[in-house]
């Protein structure tokens, strides 16, 4: 059975398998995935510089918890609900500060699970940048003239 460090890890490799069905999502989705993804990144490497230091991640488990909570509404269109389902009960699981610490704490192996760790922030950083950066749809805004596609227009 994965210790919360693998499911991280694992969280982070399922989701940047759907980074093309973000980048297709109508903008307002794109900006509340993208925001998500990053808030989940920085948490986690909060959460590495916490078990670090040998202290309990706290914060970054609590906030952990509850982005798995936003998982469903920023993501469930483009995971489809059983994968999203999947993800957030998994994501949420990881977050267990005691179990996530002992883990990390009684390991022999503690550069291994920092790397997973690392890993699981730098690829969710990525699908949250690759969402953002994704172009627009081809669709305009209301009230914005139609694009020509000709340079300057």
């Amino acid at each position: 059975m994965a210790g919360p460090a693998e499911t991280l890890s694992f969280v982070a490799r399922r989701l940047i398998q759907f980074e093309q069905r973000f980048s297709q999502a109508a903008v307002e989705r794109k900006r509340n995935a993208s925001t998500l993804f990053s808030q989940i990144s920085q948490s986690i490497q909060v959460l590495i510089a916490d078990l670090s230091r040998d202290q309990l991640p706290h914060e970054a488990c609590r906030e952990l918890i509850f982005f798995s909570t936003k998982l469903k509404e920023c993501a469930e269109e483009e995971l489809g609900p059983t994968e999203t389902d999947r993800l957030a009960l998994a994501l949420g699981e990881a977050s267990d500060k005691e179990k996530i610490y002992l883990e990390y704490r009684a390991s022999d192996r503690k550069s291994y699970l920092t790397e997973e760790l690392e890993k699981a922030s730098i690829l969710i950083r990525a699908l949250a940048n690759g969402i953002y950066a994704a172009p627009a749809d081809a669709e305009t805004a209301p009230g914005q003239p139609e694009r020509s596609g000709e340079p300057g227009s």
